[in-house]
Parts: C-alpha cells; sequence; structure tokens
C-alpha cells in the first residue's frame, strides 16, 4: 500500500481536473520538467474566467510532496494572497499532515492545532490518527481510524 504524494500524483490530477468538461472551475499549471510548481484555478462565470486560486506545490528530493501553499484571489488588490498551507513530514511507515492558516494581522503562518498522522501498519492496513493541540500545547488524540485496503479481495493483484 502506497501512501506517499509524489510529483506524478499531482501531475497526474491536474491532467484529469484539466480534461473535465462540466465544471464551473478551469485549471492551468506551471509546469517545469514535468513537475506542477503552480496549479492555477479560475472561476467561470458564463461570461469569462475569474482569477479563484493559486496552489504552489514543494517537492522533496525524492519527489514528494512536502508543502502545498493555497492563495486566494483577492477582487480588490488583484493578487493572490496566502491563505493557507499543509506540510507534509515523512517517516518510516507513513507521514504526518499539518495544516497552517496564513494570518493577515501578523503577516506570518499561525502554529498547526491539529495533526493527521498516516501510519503503514502493514500491506493490508492504514492508521489515521487525528490529533488536536491544547491551549497549553498538548497533543490529545481525537480520533484514530484503521483502513483496510480492499486488495485481497480482487481476484488479480498486480
Amino acid at each position: 500500500m502506497e501512501t506517499i504524494i509524489t510529483i506524478f500524483t499531482v501531475l497526474s490530477m491536474f491532467m484529469n481536473l484539466s480534461q473535465s468538461t462540466d465544471s464551473q472551475y478551469f485549471y492551468n499549471a506551471d509546469i517545469e520538467d514535468g513537475i506542477v510548481k503552480t496549479m492555477y484555478v479560475y472561476d467561470y462565470n458564463g461570461e469569462g474566467l475569474t482569477p479563484k486560486l493559486a496552489c504552489h506545490y514543494t517537492y522533496d528530493l525524492q519527489g514528494r510532496l512536502i508543502e502545498k501553499e493555497v492563495c486566494r484571489w483577492d477582487m480588490w488588490t488583484k493578487e493572490y494572497c496566502p491563505d493557507y498551507k499543509m506540510e507534509l513530514n515523512y517517516h518510516l511507515n507513513g507521514y504526518d499532515l499539518t495544516r497552517s492558516d496564513w494570518n493577515k494581522k501578523e503577516q506570518d503562518w499561525t502554529p498547526s492545532k491539529d495533526k493527521a498522522i498516516y501510519h503503514i501498519e502493514n500491506e493490508q492496513l492504514l492508521s489515521v490518527s487525528t490529533i488536536h493541540r491544547d491551549i497549553f500545547g498538548n497533543y490529545e488524540t481525537n480520533q484514530l481510524h484503521i483502513i483496510n485496503s480492499m486488495d485481497s479481495h480482487l481476484l488479480a493483484r498486480q
């Protein structure tokens, strides 16, 4: 069971989204050497396209996604402004996912309050723990999910 989000995952997501014809959103991407660096999302309002989001992707040396920063289009300033970012930290059997929001007043990212920990238990099981940081900075487990890969029920596997 592979849970790592790679360059190819992001590229295939863009290719699938850009092929959709029944969506109110349109997509364009800055692609360098086959790597999606930024994906732009536009809203179609019947008359034309309006910028909506810019998603910036950062990868590690192994081609794994380590950060996705989402910026929203500001109609008044006519520029993309930071909204939130997700960071992935990989470990031996999975990865941790955190989200930080942009603080306009401080002009900085807020410390992440929640964390999701994806852990490959074995070939068939993936556990997902969600934890929350309390006001004292201590993490407490909110939920634990065990996900069973249904590969074992397939007649033909790779």
